[in-house]
């Protein structure tokens, strides 16, 4: 590849550069001068624009600065800027020529423009000239700027730099230079977003480099919300400027592929649209769709066979298929996995699958086992291959979805759970029965040499025998509490129905809300509890000290002596963990109030009384009621954006589900090399479709 030195001279027959230097990477230049010229007029044209004389910078870049035209390779930006170019020459502070004349005007800004200037150069503080005209609300500038192809997203982080971590000397600097929000709110004004390339593209990357700040700096927040919100309002309204179903698919299924991208952004309002719920209803039912009672029969029958009819097709492909010269993507074998790799009948085998496996699950806890509770099961070698197969599954949709995406997702948490609980008891239950194994050797050898020395000996029989029922029922617990925790986890198959939808979406708005309640009631409760079992605590020193003074002294006989009784504490107070149950009881009306009374102690029995008063009137007076009024409020708000939130659950069911296994439990393990040949296969085929349509736009 020959690259250009400094002082060098490129003839006119050679193509421009591109910001590279290199001859290959650009397109014409009529009459480029040499770089000893450029060298002499770089303090000249820095000056001219600073003085702001336009006609002056207008004459000199037409006698020595040069227009680039361009005609970018495949894959490039539409716009490329020759660093040879005196429109994009620097100086000390790397300040390009727009740079200063976005400091002038917008006709200054223009003239650079039109002789090549570069409206993405960055200097040292990492301005670029869109950021400068923000700084100086110069929205005619900033319009000329875009025009030109200015990336607004730069302009965005510039402005909000000053929020962002980069380094305790920055923060500190940044703390006493202050932040406005000024800049920024004339940047993304009125229809901004319009003169960018890439219109709806450029909308989420703003709000999504905003919204990395907008917690960073409570006063600013309102104003950060709006910019988000105004960014996702034009993202919808552009939808609706589409007059034709295919428009709006050339705009979702470009290369850039904008619904997955809004999906990942939790774009609900975006998805949401009736064009984006057509894709993604297309891509949900694949080649199920629009099929009669004949159709539908005959899918269902090769779903259900695909365990035993792939192998075979696969044999096909390599012995016929491949001699006839059958590309992969268009044999028999290949159209069956497209098939099966329909989200819809991914999401109907996970659902299977989930129902077999909590099948074997509480088989398991509710079969006997007999008398040897040690032994390991047929039963329980099924839920072992289960779990092996369950962990085949989270590993995969671990490596294609990658970490940050799949621990986004809660249900998963769930499932790493059930499993991690299992892979626990089979380990306790293998441990047990190693442990058992070698003890019976001992019991057997007792019984043949019986005798009454070796009595303690059988007392540590019996002392094992009773270990060995411990660890079999702390197995059974851990059965127990996996049982329960899988039959939650089924509730998120039915998300996919509208109504059972829209309700667990409720229901988890509802739960965040509850366990915000749960800390403040916790905090009540503790401090109720510490104030009474105070009490507690200084009654029962009372109760020792008294038994010391009666024992310690001889009192007359018939002597009226005041000292009372040893005080009886009420049971409900006697240790502090029993204090915390029973106020928390005390919530629903599940204690007795009025009969905590401590004989000939009138005082404390008023102080715990006054208490519980006080707690009754702060737990279920104020925060139960306020907890009524959250969440009638909450389940409000899901109410009146039921339509938009069940719609984008749905739609992040189908890229959670469009590369999910589409095997059932017991083939999995065994035909997951076909899956990984044919994802292998599909990236392949993507990457193709993706150069072609980049060399076709």
């Amino acid at each position: 590849m020959q690259k250009y030195e400094m002082g060098e001279t490129l003839d006119n027959n050679h193509d421009t550069l591109y910001e590279t230097d290199t001859v290959e990477d650009v397109a014409t230049l009529s009459g480029m001068p040499n770089m000893q010229d450029l060298d002499e007029g770089h303090d000249e044209i820095f000056a001219l624009i600073e003085s702001g004389n336009h006609a002056a910078v207008a004459k000199f870049l037409a006698e020595r600065g040069h227009k680039v035209e361009i005609t970018p390779k495949i894959g490039c930006s539409p716009i490329h800027y020759s660093k040879l170019n005196l429109a994009n020459w620097v100086n000390d502070n790397e300040d390009s020529p727009l740079i200063m004349a976005a400091k002038v005007d917008c006709e200054m800004a223009q003239i650079v423009i039109k002789y090549g200037g570069n409206p993405n150069h960055t200097n040292k503080d990492r301005h670029t000239p869109l950021s400068i005209a923000a700084n100086r609300s110069d929205k005619e500038t900033i319009d000329a700027l875009l025009r030109a192809g200015g990336n607004l997203r730069a302009a965005v982080v510039k402005l909000t730099s000053s929020l962002r971590y980069v380094s305790e000397k920055k923060l500190k600097e940044s703390a006493q230079a202050g932040f406005s929000v000024r800049p920024l709110t004339v940047l993304l004004a009125e229809d901004v977003y319009l003169k960018c390339r890439d219109p709806i593209k450029t909308a989420f990357d703003v709000c999504k480099d905003i919204e990395r700040i907008k917690d960073v700096r409570d006063e600013f927040k309102i104003e950060f919300e709006l910019l988000i919100r105004d960014a996702d309002i034009f993202a919808y309204k552009f939808l609706n400027h589409c007059d034709k179903m295919f428009e709006a698919r050339e705009i979702l299924t470009s290369s850039i592929n904008l619904l997955r991208t809004a999906i990942d952004r939790r774009k609900k309002k975006f998805v949401s649209h009736p064009f984006s719920q057509q894709i993604v209803n297309e891509r949900w039912y694949g080649e199920t769709a629009n099929r009669l009672f004949y159709g539908k029969t005959i899918i269902a029958l090769r779903y259900f066979t695909s365990p035993i009819v792939l192998p075979l097709l696969f044999l096909k492909f390599l012995l016929i298929d491949v001699c006839r010269g059958v590309p992969f993507m268009e044999s028999s074998f290949s159209d069956l996995l497209r098939l099966l790799f329909t989200p819809c009948l991914c999401f109907v085998t996970d659902a299977i699958n989930y129902f077999v496996f909590l099948a074997v699950l509480i088989s398991t806890c509710l079969i006997e086992f007999g008398v040897g509770t040690y032994e390991v099961t047929r039963i329980e070698y099924v839920l072992y291959y289960c779990v092996f197969a369950r962990i085949l599954i989270e590993a995969d949709l671990l490596i294609q979805q990658g970490f940050r995406r799949y621990f986004r997702n809660f249900w998963n948490y769930i499932d790493i759970i059930v499993i991690g609980l299992l892979v626990v008891a089979a380990i306790y239950k293998g441990f047990i029965k190693y442990i058992v194994d070698i003890q019976e050797s001992d019991y057997k050898q007792h019984v043949e040499t019986w005798s009454d020395e070796n009595i303690t000996a059988y007392t540590s029989i019996e002392t094992t025998l009773i270990n060995q029922h411990r660890n079999s029922m702390n197995v059974n617990y851990i059965y127990a509490v996996a049982e329960f925790i899988l039959t939650l986890r089924l509730m998120s198959l039915l998300e996919i129905h509208k109504s059972l939808g829209t309700m667990l979406i409720a229901l988890k708005y509802l739960v965040a809300d509850v366990m915000k309640f749960g800390v403040i009631l916790l905090i009540v409760i503790v401090g109720t509890s510490v104030s009474i079992y105070s009490m507690t605590i200084a009654l029962n020193e009372w109760n020792i000290e008294l038994s010391v003074i009666k024992e310690g002294y001889d009192w007359p006989e018939g002597y009226p002596t005041k000292l009372p009784d040893v005080l009886e504490i009420p049971d409900v107070f006697a240790t502090f963990t029993d204090t915390m149950r029973n106020i928390l009881w005390g919530t629903f009306g599940l204690l007795d109030v009025v009969n905590l009374k401590i004989e000939n102690e009138q005082p404390t029995t008023d102080f715990i009384n006054v208490m519980m008063i006080l707690y009754v009137l702060l737990s279920c007076v104020l925060l139960l009621n306020m907890l009524i009024g959250i969440l009638s409020s909450t389940f409000d708000m899901v109410k009146e954006n039921c339509d938009i939130e069940w719609k984008f659950v749905r739609s992040q069911l189908l890229k959670e589900y469009s590369r999910a296994q589409p095997f059932l439990f017991p083939f999995f393990p065994f035909l997951f090399p076909f899956i990984a040949w044919f994802r292998g296969k599909l990236t392949l085929e993507y990457t193709k479709k993706y150069e072609k349509d980049t060399t076709m736009s």
